[in-house]
This record gives C-alpha cells, structure tokens and sequence, in this order.
C-alpha cells in the first residue's frame, strides 16, 4: 500500500511539476496555430495498431484457447480504456476478468499472456530505438535522462534493456520446464496450510498455462514479430501530432521528424511503463517533453515540447476512453460494475 501511494504521489509531483515549468500563454499559442485534421490519419493508424495488438493476444493465446479477434478487440480496448482511467494498470486486471466472463479462460491465465504481451512490447521497443538512433542523437538522449535522475548513462541503458530481455529468457524457462516448475512451485508451498497451498498451486497451474505458447517457437517468433506493427503504428501518431503543430524547422524532412518520432515512442513507453497514475499521467508527459527537447534542443521550446507531449496523450488516451465505453454500454455493463466484480 505504501509502494503504489508513492507511486501515486510521484506521479502527481510530476504533473505539478510539469505544469510549473511551461508558459500557458505559449502552449495555447501553439494549440492555436495547429492543423488537427493532420492527426486524424495518426489516430486511425492508432487503432490500426490496437487491432495488431489484438491479433497478437490472439496468438499468445492459440495455445490455450481459439478465440476470434473480434471477440478479443472490444476486451483489448475495454482493459486499455480502464488503464486510462483506473491507476497501477488496473485495466489489464478487468481485461483478464473480462476474457473469464466471455470465454471462461482462467483470469490467472489471461493476466500470464498480458505480462508476456509487456515483455514483447519493451523488446520491440529496443528494437525500434536501436534503429531510430542512426538518425537521431541517441547518446545525447541518454545524457540528458541522466542528467535528470542523476544516474549514469550506462546504468540507465541497462536498466532500459536487460530487464526485458531476462525476464523474456526466464518465461521462455517456465514454459519449456513446465511440469518441473510446478513441482518447484508446489516443494516452496508444501509448509503452507494445506487449502493455502493448494490454491496457490492452482493458481500457479493457471499462470504456467498462459505461457504454454512460448513452448512454440513459431508462435513466440509470430508475436514478437507482430509488436513491431503496433509501435511504428503508434510512432506515426507521434509524427502526426509533431507535423501538425509546426514547431519544428521548415526544412525539417519527414524522415527526420519520422526517426524524431520513433525515438520519442520508444523512450516515453518505457519510461512510462511503471504502474501509477491512471494512463501513466504526469511521468509520460514529462518523459515526452525532455526527450523532444534533447531531439531537437535549438529548435523547439519547452513549452512547445509540453503542448506536443499533451497532445499526443490526449490522442492516445480519449478516443480508447469514447470507443471503450460504447463496447461497455453495448455490452450493458460499466467499468464501476466490472471493478466491484473482480
């Protein structure tokens, strides 16, 4: 409880923070002189990523269960609605519960498939940004983050990649050992109370099973391969907000403000992956700004770099918001109804 206050606090100090250091009068100058009609072709590919998103869920759970995506889309934008709306990414606990109720798929289960969704996303995502850094500063990127957490350079590149790249490795173990993992799990269990320690196994049992598809080769190459979709999808609604508000040099190419863009992506997803304010608000326009200010540090204000990080959020997050709850209120349900059930 202590933990996720301060996640909590953390995330509202950022937003203050943000807020302090910007001139209102120059965001909104900024707004003003923006071309929005640029960002409807960014918000469809958005959603175009969403449906590789969902298409991915479908293959991480073809070992367990044959779904169809449109029975999986509504749930994919229903959990992202309420991580919007809800703090700590409760949206992929409903997600898990949701998936229960449709298609009777254990919630322990779902969750398993989610984490490993997680994994793929930051390995994707390194992946992007190791491309992107043949066209953008990379090294001053990470100069600048260590100027503000005060922590070294490589430091801070370890802790953005082995996390993912170990984890992954250490899920790959579980689901090729799974009956040994079991026996593991139920000899670290067996001084529990017995009902205590069957549940746990049970539960247990539920989390190795949503790995089961990591066991496939071919399956786990598929969906690592269908993240990469989802990010450069996401990148050109980066790139749309970036063109649309004009804050970069004329003679700026598409392919330079593209490149801006994918690193802009990357950075500001896994920097704002930790769980805390509802769709990450606060640490994600803070990340969005520096990084944008460290991309192109003679051209573009921070204010103007505060406006194209306010934007882009506001993108990502209200038309997932408006979509998820008319599936919600086609489906008689609300998001209130689906928290108190878990």
């Amino acid at each position: 409880m202590k933990k996720s206050s301060l996640w909590v606090f953390t995330g509202i100090s950022l937003l203050i923070i943000f807020a302090l250091t910007i001139d209102i009068g120059e965001i909104w100058n900024t707004f003003k002189k923006a071309n929005y009609l640029v960002i409807v072709p960014g918000i469809l590919a958005y959603f175009l990523g969403v449906w590789f998103r969902t298409w991915r869920w479908q293959v991480l759970l073809s070992g367990i269960d044959e779904i169809k995506i449109r029975t999986l889309f509504p749930i994919v934008i229903i959990g992202y609605m309420a991580n919007n709306i809800l703090p700590f990414r409760l949206g992929e606990l409903i997600r898990g519960y949701y998936l229960k109720n449709k298609e009777g798929v254990p919630t322990a289960t779902a969750l398993s498939t989610i984490f490993v969704e997680r994994i793929m996303d930051g390995l994707a995502l390194i992946f992007i940004l190791a491309g992107s850094s043949m066209s953008v500063p990379f090294d001053a990127i990470f100069s600048r983050l260590s100027q503000i957490t005060k922590l070294d350079e490589t430091f801070l590149l370890v802790i953005f990649t082995s996390p993912f790249a170990i984890l992954f490795g250490l899920l790959i173990a579980i689901a090729l050992n799974g009956p040994r993992s079991m026996v593991i799990f139920g000899q670290l269990t067996s001084r529990l109370p017995r009902n205590l320690a069957r549940n746990i196994n049970h539960l247990t049992e539920d989390v190795v099973k949503g790995l089961y598809s990591l066991r496939n080769w071919k399956i786990t190459c598929k969906a690592l391969l269908l993240s990469l979709p989802i990010w450069i999808l996401e990148a050109v609604l980066f790139h749309t907000v970036l063109v649309s508000l004009g804050i970069l040099p004329i003679n700026s190419s598409l392919g330079h403000i593209f490149a801006s863009s994918v690193s802009i992506t990357a950075i500001t997803n896994i920097g704002a992956s930790i769980p805390s304010m509802p769709g990450g608000i606060g640490l994600f326009e803070m990340i969005a700004r520096e990084t944008l200010m460290v991309i192109e540090p003679t051209s573009v204000s921070r204010s103007e770099a505060a406006a194209f990080a306010t934007l882009t959020h506001l993108c990502l997050m209200v038309p997932i918001v408006l979509l998820g709850q008319l599936f919600l209120w086609a489906e008689g349900l609300s998001l209130r109804k689906l928290r108190h059930e878990i």
